[in-house]
């Protein structure tokens, strides 16, 4: 062995360039690209692992859409998630919670009452016997039941003929008020069943089709929209009433309230909701803020109970009694359950958590959650049965609950979303529990949000309204619609007999009376 190789084989130090490998040329530069390659693979290797993990994540987001989007009120309105069901998708309820069919313990059964026959009856007869062909004689007895159906639609087309006078008296041409606009082609019925469908929420262009292809009529879009104008004028004057009767503590000794967004012309407004608790009424007023000031223009005055949300602009009504929505508080429960993977509970029945993914749960918020709903779940269950009582002991239990709740809230909680609820509870205590003290006060808002969700309905077909007048109609149109059916009037029948656009004057113009 020479001594180069020997240096080579033995030697630990750096050998320097002059030392020949039996490596060409052309193998170093594969090699070289190899190594280059390796790198490039490397580096990809790891932009792909970390697009799959952020896939994951989005995998799990949309698995869990429903309470990702609810838990922020701002997203659940731009997804559509309704307001009962903001925080979380309701579960399937198991067998033993499943509730049977029909009228439930605890509540009055209704039926639907045997309607009376206002038309001839129509008879079916057999001449032959289906089953053999033989010739059948008088029937042996007969059965009969009421049948309730539509008249097949059709138009009717006639002259108006006006008759005019001429007043002995002041001289004037006169005549009988007019049942539509003057030149107006079309009656007081179909521009009702047009504005009708518009107040459930229809578009014009399904309206349009509609009468298209049921009466073959041919209205245009603006003839439609200049009908609801006209409507609401027309019923202005009743939306003017229904907002008093709604103030009126004297008619409505509670109330429910409620809001939400209507843009106008793609800008930010809110439509406020009024529901009397005890005559049916239903009012909407559509502001440019949510503020303070929409506040007073829709409630200012009222001295009752009304049943609201935590939000803050409702406690410029120093006359009115505040009632939380106890829904709202155990919603903010639900909201971190969500986040914590807990499937939400209600608070009526006790059930214990759910999780829904393994990890380490929250075991001083679960002990807060649970003592926050078992005081609320108390207060409603005795309520309940004694909600038409009136005596000294509600007083009684209504400071014993107070005092309950206050005491729970007010320990030193070390979860930050345990002591940020417990000051908001706290906040809303004198207001908790004003149900148990007087019985007429409603527990939840559900009457209000259930209203509230037609507007809903129209922001979503149409986008809101392009102009405040347009909004001004709509609530006029929207109040009466929805009042007609709470206290079970037919709304079509309001609007055919009113009488606010008759016009009475003396005519068209002519050359002569008798032109």
């Amino acid at each position: 062995m020479t001594l180069r190789a020997l240096r080579v084989l033995l030697a630990p130090e750096q050998v320097d360039d002059a030392v020949d490998f039996p490596v060409s040329k052309k193998k170093l530069a594969e090699l070289e690209k190899k190594v280059e390659r390796n790198d490039v693979l490397e580096e990809e290797l790891k932009e792909a692992r970390e697009e799959i993990r952020r896939l994951r994540e989005k995998l799990t987001k949309v698995q869990n859409s429903l309470p990702f989007l609810g838990a922020d009120p701002r997203t659940a309105a731009a997804v559509g998630v309704p307001t009962s069901k903001a925080y979380y998708p309701r579960p399937r309820p198991s067998p033993e919670e499943k509730r049977k069919p029909g009228g439930q313990p605890g509540h009055p059964g209704v039926t639907r009452s045997r309607p009376a026959p206002n038309a001839p009856p129509r008879h079916l007869r057999l001449v032959r016997c289906p089953k053999c062909g033989a010739a059948l004689g008088q029937p042996c007895d007969e059965w009969r039941r009421p049948l309730t159906d539509l008249v097949a639609p059709r138009t009717e087309t006639f002259d108006l003929v006006v008759h005019r006078y001429e007043c002995g008296a002041c001289g004037e041409r006169v005549h009988a008020p007019l049942p539509v606009g003057e030149g107006e082609e079309f009656g007081p019925n179909v521009r009702a069943i047009a504005v009708t469908l518009r107040a459930h929420g229809m578009s014009l262009g399904k309206v349009h089709d509609f009468l298209l292809s049921t009466w073959g009529l041919q209205v245009s879009v603006a003839t439609m929209l200049s009908w609801e104008r006209q409507e609401g004028n027309a019923l202005d004057p009743t939306y003017q009433g229904l907002h008093e009767q709604l103030t009126n503590a004297t008619l409505n000794p509670s109330s429910e309230g409620d809001e939400t967004g209507f843009p106008i012309n793609g800008e930010n407004g809110w439509t406020w909701v009024g529901v009397g608790g005890n005559d049916g009424t239903v009012v909407y007023s559509t502001l440019p803020t949510r503020g303070q000031d929409g506040a007073l223009g829709m409630w200012k005055g009222y001295t009752g109970g009304l049943t609201r949300d935590a939000y803050h602009s409702y406690n410029v009504l120093l006359e009115a009694l505040h009632q939380m929505d106890l829904v709202h508080v155990n919603r903010w429960l639900q909201k971190v359950e969500v986040s914590y993977h807990i499937e939400p509970r209600g608070f009526l029945k006790e059930k214990p958590p759910r999780f829904l993914q393994a990890g380490r749960p929250p075991a001083e918020f679960l002990r807060f959650a649970e003592g926050i709903r078992s005081r609320l779940r108390e207060a409603v269950l005795w309520h309940e049965p004694h909600d038409k009582v009136q005596s000294p002991w509600r007083f009684r239990h209504y400071e014993r609950a107070v005092g309950s709740m206050r005491r729970f809230v007010s320990r030193l909680w070390k979860d930050p979303d345990a002591a940020r609820i417990a000051k908001d509870i706290l906040g809303q205590l004198p207001g908790l529990f004003l149900f148990l003290r007087d019985p007429w006060v409603s527990w939840n808002s559900n009457g209000a949000e259930k209203e509230v969700r037609a507007f809903v309905v129209h922001r979503k077909m149409a986008g809101g309204r392009r102009t405040w007048r347009g909004a001004w109609v709509l609530d006029r149109i929207m109040t009466v619609f929805r009042t007609c059916r709470k206290r079970g009037v037919k709304f079509l029948d309001v609007l055919a007999k009113k009488v606010d656009l008759l016009q009475v004057g003396p005519g068209p113009p002519s050359a002569t009376p008798g032109d």
